[in-house]
């Protein structure tokens, strides 16, 4: 079922909250108001009092955003401490980074000689696995 536009507590000028009660007594004022047509009012007032359609747009709407006072206080618990802390190396220095020219690349990524048995190219030396990649890891004892 496609969303109702506008929404129907829109419509009629009521909250999420209003009963049958309040429904019936907004159809009035609406009509009054004469910002929506007479079916849309109509149709709004009758989607509301079913309480399954009525349900079912509720699910589909998106919630207004509510307001909240004191959120620095609700939050001051959470961001008294980090849930988690990362520890991370220092980058090494710009001199002793990698740098690639692109004649190293095209050699890299050269094709293979034909007739190779090989099906695939061979990995660069510079890019082959070696201890350095993998973590530390503590041998107990």
């Amino acid at each position: 079922m496609p969303l109702p536009e506008p929404s129907p507590y829109e419509v009629l000028g009521i909250p999420l909250t209003a009963g049958v009660r309040e429904i019936n007594l907004a159809v009035g004022p609406a009509m009054r108001a004469g910002r929506h047509t007479r079916q849309q009012i109509q149709e709004a007032a009758a989607l509301l009092r079913n309480p399954d359609r009525r349900l079912e747009s509720d699910l589909q709407q998106p919630l207004p955003p509510e307001p909240v006072d004191q959120a620095a206080e609700l939050l001051a618990p959470a961001l008294a401490e980090p849930l988690l802390v990362i520890e991370r190396p220092p980058l090494p220095p710009v001199p002793a980074l990698l740098v690639l020219h692109r004649a190293e690349l095209a050699a890299d990524f050269a094709e293979p000689a034909p007739g190779g048995a090989d099906p695939e190219p061979p990995v660069p030396a510079r890019y082959a696995a070696d201890l350095s990649v993998l973590p530390q890891i503590e041998v107990p004892e």
